[in-house]
């Protein structure tokens, strides 16, 4: 009972939350029709790709699903009607390329029994699986050992450096500096968190990336970028917030790294690992750091397609495994 109960909270829940008892929502069937533009990520049109479109799933004598592949151009375009003017597409039977979802459209509203604006174009990028190489991926949830001092992590190793674990290279180094030490969430804190780094030429630098649910499995870029990697990430947490520096919250906010740097005599990179950081680095004011990281072992290979059945670390426990590209 208590579930069916939860069950119906939560669709109707769902059902205010998309406008569906409110104006201009009145669940009108009208009819829609909406082209989608696929490309590749080095812009080719994508021919011949099955997309799969369906309206909203909470209303079943109206829920339609219909697919249809994309032609010479990319383009396939898609008329079917809808209560609500809700529309939800995926491509996921796609040999050769990452599976790739979440590219919803909302209608604004029905006129003359056609949902507004008709036939908008949706732009979509598929990414076909070129490279995907063996990498070091581990989803790391730890806390820091010690504060107030430099605290270095080593990334082959997937643990902190001695004393306090078994790694030998601060790739990573963790500064968890408190002017108010963390005790409860409800008292006064500040603490600041400082992701820094141990050669010069090392770095990070932020990109942001569609949400979880939407585009690519593949969510960022192929290549790690040459330059404009920063010595420093901060992160500044008090009573009244997170405020996070060189970088936005949440799950879009992902990054690149350059590690294990070795300049030449002119200051040129002759030598560094490349790798990248699938969502954000998160520093609690308690002391726990969570990240999900890719470290490419071949040195100045900027390559960051990695194959999930070629980890580097073969016997990671179940919630430290990496299984996205």
């Amino acid at each position: 009972m208590k579930k069916l109960t939860f069950l119906f909270i939560l669709f109707f829940n769902i059902f205010l939350s998309r406008g569906l008892f409110a104006s201009p929502f009145q669940l009108i069937n009208s009819d829609g029709e909406i082209t989608y533009h696929v490309i590749t990520d080095d812009s080719k049109p994508a021919t011949n790709i099955l997309i799969t479109t369906t309206t909203t799933p909470l209303i079943r004598d109206k829920y339609v699903i219909i697919k249809d592949k994309t032609d010479s151009n990319g383009n396939v375009t898609i008329h079917v009607s809808s209560p609500d003017g809700w529309y939800n597409s995926s491509i996921i039977d796609l040999p050769g390329y990452y599976p790739t979802g979440g590219f919803g459209y909302m209608f604004t509203n029905s006129v003359g029994g056609k949902w507004q604006p008709w036939n908008p174009t949706i732009d979509v990028v598929v990414k076909p699986i070129l490279n995907p190489i063996a990498m070091y991926a581990s989803n790391i949830n730890i806390d820091i050992p010690a504060k107030n001092i430099p605290v270095g992590f080593d990334l082959e190793a997937s643990d902190w450096v001695a004393p306090y674990g078994k790694g030998s290279v601060s790739d990573f180094i963790f500064t968890m500096a408190e002017k108010i030490p963390f005790v409860y969430a409800n008292l006064p804190y500040d603490v600041t968190n400082t992701l820094s780094f141990r050669n010069k030429g090392d770095g990070i630098q932020s990109v942001i990336s569609l949400p979880l649910n939407q585009g690519s499995a593949l969510r960022l870029p192929r290549f790690a970028p040459e330059g404009g990697y920063e010595p420093t990430l901060v992160q500044e947490l008090s009573l009244n917030g997170n405020k996070r520096l060189n970088g936005a919250d949440g799950e879009n906010q992902n990054y690149f790294f350059r590690v294990r740097t070795v300049l030449d005599e002119k200051g040129q990179i002759k030598n560094a690992l490349y790798g990248k950081v699938a969502g954000p680095v998160i520093c609690g004011a308690q002391g726990i750091i969570q990240f999900t990281y890719y470290l490419n072992p071949t040195p100045n290979d900027r390559n960051m397609e990695f194959d999930p059945k070629k980890n580097l670390f073969q016997n990671l426990p179940p919630l430290q495994q990496v299984r996205t590209p």
